[in-house]
């Protein structure tokens, strides 16, 4: 499956919940197919996606939170599926582009290309709601539950390698501020 049209599938999905993107690729999709206020752009912050909009997520119950974390990322932080499972926000989602390397830094393989299921870690954590689309009818049909239904949810979607297409904004500065004034700004209850 292609990351982009993966990412064009949510995005023509999205109304007021809050996305959190990983680094590089996830961010630069995002941001050239679908920028919006409620984007939260985690330049730099590999390992840190998941932690971030968990954290969005308990302190913002009544907003629906879904991150777009990377399988490399994931795999730097796995103790949060553990605190995800724990906390069971049920307005947390995590789908996963699970491309089997570490593809910002150069393409080299994931745990992922070999044995590992982050599946298989996310139910061994403790979260019930874990999809595993094998192709767009299925991931348009995840995306219909996560935007729908209580969470928490992992999604993990095995995506081509492979760049993504444009360039990428870093006005880290810029992006963070907006952001926290239109989360700050969103009617409580507005995105459930």
């Amino acid at each position: 499956m292609n990351r982009a049209t993966a990412t064009r599938l949510l995005v023509d999905r999205l109304k007021d919940e809050v996305v959190v993107a990983n680094l590089g690729q996830a961010t630069m999709d995002l941001q050239n197919i679908g920028d919006r206020p409620l984007n939260c752009y985690t330049y730099g912050s590999l390992g840190q996606c998941s932690a971030i909009g968990l954290g969005i997520a308990l302190g913002r119950p009544d907003v629906r939170v879904l991150t777009l974390d990377g399988d490399g990322s994931l795999l730097m932080n796995l103790g949060v599926l553990c605190t995800v499972a724990n906390n069971a926000p049920a307005n947390l989602s995590i789908v996963v582009w699970d491309n089997e390397v570490h593809q910002t830094t150069g393409g080299q393989p994931t745990a992922t290309a070999f044995r590992t299921s982050l599946a298989g870690i996310a139910r061994g954590a403790g979260i019930e709601k874990v999809i595993e689309p094998q192709d767009e009818e299925e991931l348009e049909s995840a995306f219909d539950r996560i935007l729908s239904e209580p969470g928490p949810f992992f999604v993990n979607v095995k995506v081509d390698a492979g760049y993504a297409a444009g360039e990428m904004d870093r006005d880290a500065i810029w992006y963070k501020m907006r952001f926290m004034r239109s989360l700050a700004a969103l009617p409580a209850g507005a995105a459930r």
